[in-house]
């Protein structure tokens, strides 16, 4: 709780995250009560129509690209170009022009990053590409969009077959999913293994014990 204040000093929050900016719920879909602000009077009306909905204020990027990702296991990612200002139905661009080899392999690396510090075996993670930087936008989905009609038969047919091979490969191992998960622990990063106590070696006895018969 040390990052949080009372009571919330507006001006310095709008002027850490600027304009535009995007209130949407800290958890949520099909975006559902996202608002686009440009101002502090745009803010305050948006936030007074949320209710008891805890938002999450984040900066606009404006982006030249954007993609969406799969990621299943933990170790295999299916990035999606996406176009979040097209029509639902045309928003998986039609051929899936890849990103160029170096961006690409940033937004492998982080979406992997994400998934594994959350435990998500299954998840979507969106970036906005702002000047060659991929933000990551959108990545706490376990139970993503992967119908078919709206994702397509290519994009469909991958997800399938990862998710497919990943149950094998987990059933075959007898791999129990069901483990505590912390965020700490992934915070506190890689720590040295404390240094194990030695044992006193005692030299043995020149005389031997008596041992009993069988």
């Amino acid at each position: 709780m040390r990052n949080l204040m009372y009571p919330l000093n507006w001006e310095e929050v709008f002027a850490y995250v600027g304009w535009p900016a995007f209130l949407k719920p800290f958890d949520g879909g099909g975006w559902k009560h996202v608002y686009k602000l440009h101002s502090p009077e745009e803010f305050f009306r948006a936030y007074n129509e949320t209710g008891t909905l805890c938002m999450t204020l984040q900066r606009g990027v404006e982006f030249e690209e954007y993609f969406r990702c799969y990621v299943i296991g933990q170790e295999k990612v299916h990035i999606m170009r996406y176009d979040p200002k097209a029509p639902f139905h045309e928003r998986y661009v039609q051929g899936n022009p890849p990103p160029r080899p170096e961006l690409k392999e940033r937004i492998v690396n982080d979406a992997l990053t994400l998934c594994r510090a959350l435990g998500y075996d299954l998840n979507t993670v969106e970036f906005a590409v702002e000047k060659g930087v991929p933000y990551a936008i959108d990545f706490m989905n376990p139970a993503p969009d992967a119908d078919i009609n709206s994702v397509g038969r290519e994009n469909f047919e991958w997800v399938v077959n990862a998710v497919a091979e990943m149950a094998v490969k987990k059933a075959l191992r007898g791999v129990n999913p069901g483990r505590e998960l912390r965020w700490a622990t992934f915070l506190e990063g890689d720590k040295p293994e404390p240094e194990k106590k030695r044992t006193p070696v005692r030299k043995a006895s020149s005389k031997a014990a008596p041992m009993a018969g069988a």
